[in-house]
């Protein structure tokens, strides 16, 4: 997408990335303009008095060259974030998500979902899949594991094993209850698939990096993937 999407920038700045742009004295008016293909006698696509030059010189916004005054290194950044900048606010789709916070409290925060394992995935899943796989990672940033668990490839089964010791005095009802989903939806699954669900989707491991720890085929652990969220769906009642 242009750089002109973003509206935070100097117009002038804006339309000087153009390509063929250059910048020169205004014929008529005074002052200075960005004209198209450097024609100065066309009405200019944006205008910069003397102050505003000698501030972006200054700053290198602009900087004098032999040819003239062109973009320089602060100003081509700027631009390279605002290109960054609107992609991404383009590209975001926002939705509100409860999550366990740091009190044992459910919070209601703004994410977006196209950050999350299901989202990127979105794809390459069919709508059951995709549905199994959220409600998965939603039970999980909802119940207590998320606080008692480590970094270790083996989280599928050190869940299992350490499940939770607290008590209601350390984590909601509702935490509590999300945990015993977590622990239904592994059992369903059964021992190997579970651990890939697990790696996916929680620990947002690659299916490359989960096909050599597995030693299977490459390219493989997209279908056994999709193999356990089906599983997983039928698990939660979805149509499959």
């Amino acid at each position: 997408m242009p750089a002109a999407q973003d509206r935070s920038l100097p117009r002038w700045l804006l339309c000087l990335s153009r390509q063929g742009a250059a910048l020169g004295p205004c014929i008529t008016g005074g002052g200075y303009g960005v004209f198209a293909g450097g024609d100065r006698r066309r009405r200019p696509l944006a205008r910069l008095d003397a102050g505003q030059l000698r501030q972006a010189l200054a700053s290198g916004m602009l900087e004098q060259t032999r040819d003239g005054i062109e973009l320089g290194q602060s100003g081509r950044a700027a631009i390279k974030r605002g290109v960054a900048g609107s992609f991404a606010a383009q590209h975001r789709i926002m939705d509100d998500r409860e999550i366990l916070g740091v009190s044992g409290r459910l919070e209601r925060v703004r994410t977006n979902i196209r950050e999350d394992v299901p989202g990127r995935w979105a794809v390459q899943l069919e709508p059951q899949e995709r549905a199994a796989a959220e409600r998965f990672c939603t039970d999980y940033a909802r119940s207590s594991l998320r606080q008692h668990t480590t970094r270790n490839w083996s989280l599928a089964a050190e869940i299992r094993q350490t499940g939770w010791h607290g008590g209601p005095e350390s984590a909601s009802l509702a935490a509590i209850a999300a945990k015993d989903r977590v622990m239904d939806a592994l059992d369903a699954l059964g021992s190997g698939m579970d651990q890939l669900v697990v790696a996916v989707c929680i620990r947002e491991e690659s299916l490359a990096a989960v096909e050599r720890r597995f030693g299977w085929a490459q390219r493989s652990g997209k279908t056994v993937l999709k193999l356990a969220l089906q599983q997983l769906a039928r698990h939660y009642g979805l149509n499959v």
